[in-house]
């Protein structure tokens, strides 16, 4: 059974999945380097064909995840397009008039002229009337499946559509091994109507209990991080990372704002107290707040109400282990929070667990389905994942060509054939280093592959990377990849949570905190680790290994390879513009090391 999964909304991608194994995922923007790219994602669908050797007439079903997208938005692709500016003018211009004057405005001619990348592939004839029409909704469902099946040339009778909470909740048990009965909670702006939802799931079935489109845990967090200032759907991390630096006092003052809006009720969140309009209450409630403390407010509610959700869900269904997934998810500090709760058990969290997984939910749900037609046992069919290496690899050829063409020899020093000793060596002298090699990685993280490397014990390389390679703010902190026999010298793991994929956040031992200083939070001390396994990724298990030789510390710094506003790089010629364009000292590409001449 080949399943071809496709997520067309934001952070739009692509997936494979081989009798039950996921062999490929890609994202969109890798390949249009437009962030958080909205629509087909048709670069990353030829890409993984391509990769695998898998043709068109091969795919025994296309599961595409969502089954209602606003063809409005794809059409402006506003996650991907919008800046601040933009942002700020949707509400002023559309919504306040909207909801406070009652106004029929369109949506559509308000940002047409706008010089953004529209999408281009889908057909709009005629469907861009209002914001959230049903009728266009409905149109442009039929007309998603018409491309698709033009563009692979496969029979629409293959394309099966299935619902956004599904994708996610699948995605957040199947992925594990730990396969345990108990709870599925989704959490996220919104997907299909819903942006909230509780599932008891058994021996992979589940039964949906409570499911509702007012647990705006999600907006809130959207709203605020506008009115701070940065890019709703694609900053609320930088939101999280400056929350720790707030002081007890200016958190509390927002946080009693904050706390007024949703309370727990049959195994929901929803309104205490609805204001008209989020945005609007927000600006106004929070004008005598400081920014740091409403960062930190927002922070401590997200986690209060978590905590009771989840907590009011294990007393009423009587399990205390869960899987959690949707945009909140990605929340590590809110994870780590549950992970704390003495009335809950494990709270596992996928990577990636926002939209950009819904392609490889979407392939577990109808591999669900194939089991329950053919009678097949879903645990031992469907397949974990195991890393998040997934996409494809440069070729030596690749690498050879762009060498010639560009005439890059006349620039670089070029080092062929290096071996992880030489790329340790350079970190340990204090070189800071790109690495752009084995297969791209899935998701949000870099996890060694298409990662900026240096030693993570001096805390100036904070101030390094941040000013002349990443240009981001200063509050935020970076990440390590453990070698995973040294993983809990520096972190506090008691429950043995799966840190591969650094999409939880932990605790540090005194020893993690002296010798880890420049890669977890300077404010509290946490981190975000990979555990990293030699069985995952040999040649980067090996540089970290030869770094702990010259060393004694079996860590580096790892934060993805890109600049600020850009996608984690894909190819040779991403890699190249980084390091062309920043201050790295050097970049290996596969075997070839690239050092700047002085």
């Amino acid at each position: 059974m080949i399943i071809l999964g496709i997520h067309d909304g934001h952070d739009s991608s692509v997936a494979l999945m081989i009798n039950g194994k996921i062999v490929y995922a890609a994202q969109e923007e890798r390949f249009s380097r437009l962030k958080t790219d909205y629509g087909l994602p048709v670069f990353a669908i030829k890409d993984c064909l391509n990769s695998t050797g898998i043709k068109a007439e091969d795919i025994n079903e296309v599961a595409l995840g969502t089954k209602y997208l606003n063809p409005v938005l794809m059409r402006i692709k506003r996650n991907a397009n919008f800046s601040v500016s933009d942002w700020i003018e949707e509400q002023e211009k559309f919504w306040k008039p909207s909801i406070f004057e009652k106004k029929k405005i369109s949506y559509w001619k308000t940002f047409k002229n706008k010089k953004f990348k529209n999408d281009k592939i889908y057909n709009y004839k005629g469907i861009l009337n209002t914001y959230m029409s049903q009728e266009d909704m409905d149109i442009f469902q039929k007309r998603r499946i018409n491309k698709i099946s033009s563009l692979l040339k496969i029979s629409k009778d293959k394309i099966k559509v299935q619902f956004h909470e599904d994708c996610h909740k699948y995605y957040s048990y199947f992925f594990f091994k730990e396969r345990k009965n108990g709870i599925a909670i989704t959490s996220e702006g919104i997907g299909d109507y819903s942006n909230g939802s509780v599932s008891i799931v058994k021996n992979g079935n589940f039964e949906l209990v409570a499911h509702n489109r007012h647990n705006h845990l999600g907006h809130i967090y959207q709203y605020i991080t506008l009115l701070l200032g940065m890019k709703p759907s694609q900053h609320e991390y930088k939101v999280m990372g400056l929350a720790p630096y707030a002081s007890d006092y200016e958190s509390k003052k927002s946080f009693k704002i904050f706390d007024k809006i949703l309370k727990i009720k049959d195994l929901n969140i929803v309104f205490d107290k609805k204001p008209k309009d989020l945005f609007y209450h927000f600006k106004k409630e929070l004008i005598d707040c400081r920014f740091d403390g409403i960062a930190g407010g927002l922070q401590k509610f997200l986690e209060k109400k978590l905590n009771a959700w989840f907590f009011a869900c294990s007393k009423r269904l009587s399990y205390k282990d869960f899987y959690f997934s949707g945009g909140v998810a990605q929340n590590i500090k809110a994870g780590m929070s549950l992970n704390q709760h003495k009335g809950l058990n494990k709270v596992l969290i996928p990577p990636a667990a926002g939209d950009t997984s819904i392609s490889i939910g979407a392939c577990y749900k109808a591999a669900s389905d194939y089991c329950e037609k053919n009678r097949i046992s879903k645990l031992k069919y469907i397949k974990p994942i195991d890393n998040m290496y997934l996409g494809h690899q440069i070729k030596k050829d690749e690498i050879n060509k762009f060498i010639n063409e560009k005439q890059i020899k006349k620039k670089y020093k070029i080092l062929r054939n290096v071996k992880s000793k030489k790329i340790a060596k350079l970190i340990f002298d204090g070189n800071i280093i790109g690495r752009c090699a084995g297969k791209m990685e899935f998701g949000l993280r870099a996890l060694g592959n298409r990662s900026i490397l240096c030693d993570p014990r001096y805390f100036s390389n904070i101030n390094k990377i941040n000013a002349k390679i990443k240009k981001r703010d200063f509050w935020m902190p970076f990440t390590p990849s453990i070698l995973k026999e040294d993983f809990k010298k520096f972190i506090k793991d008691p429950k043995n949570l799966n840190a591969k994929f650094m999409s939880m956040a932990f605790n540090t031992t005194k020893i993690g905190q002296k010798n880890l200083g420049a890669a977890i939070h300077p404010s509290d001390y946490t981190a975000r680790p990979q555990k990293l396994e030699k069985k995952d990724n040999n040649e980067y298990y090996n540089i970290v290994k030869e770094f702990k030789k010259l060393s004694g510390v079996g860590a580096l710094l790892n934060t993805s390879l890109n600049l600020h506003g850009l996608p984690i790089v894909r190819t040779v010629q991403d890699a190249f513009y980084v390091f062309e364009n920043s201050d790295l000292d050097g970049l290996v590409v596969e075997s070839f090391l690239f050092i700047k001449k002085k």
